[in-house]
């Protein structure tokens, strides 16, 4: 068994690892145009749904589809700086991972958006009409 003192300095408390992650999603939405995006469309989504009086099973929809969204964007942030950090020139296989990762979040962006509109549209159609 190998004495603590030679274990890698590793998040040891909880409090630690909600700061790095807090850290994490913080340097996303800073850096990323489109997280900002994605967080607006929640916030609107989120204030429809407050207005529209959705139900319980309408809610879990619409913060499972921002939800999934944001993780999606987060996840292609990472493996955008990871293709970065290991190759500084272009190369067909970076700009692969790279488009296929945006294809990512792109394909749950509109299953968000579809999502959204099965929920909303009715509800947007009694209200007006």
């Amino acid at each position: 068994m190998k004495d603590n003192k030679q274990l890698p300095q590793k998040n040891r408390r909880y409090s630690e690892s909600f700061r790095y992650a807090y850290q994490g999603i913080k340097t996303t939405f800073q850096e990323e145009r489109n997280m900002r995006t994605h967080v607006m469309a929640g916030a609107v989504a989120l204030l429809l749904g407050v207005f529209l009086s959705l139900s319980i099973t309408e809610w879990l929809w619409i913060i499972l589809a921002s939800f999934l969204v944001f993780v999606m964007e987060i996840l292609n942030t990472v493996i955008e700086n990871l293709v970065d950090l290991v190759t500084q020139d272009f190369h067909p296989l970076a700009k692969k991972v790279k488009d296929m990762s945006a294809a990512a979040v792109l394909s749950t962006t509109v299953f968000s958006v579809i999502t959204g509109i099965l929920i909303f549209a009715p509800k947007l159609f009694n209200l007006f009409f």
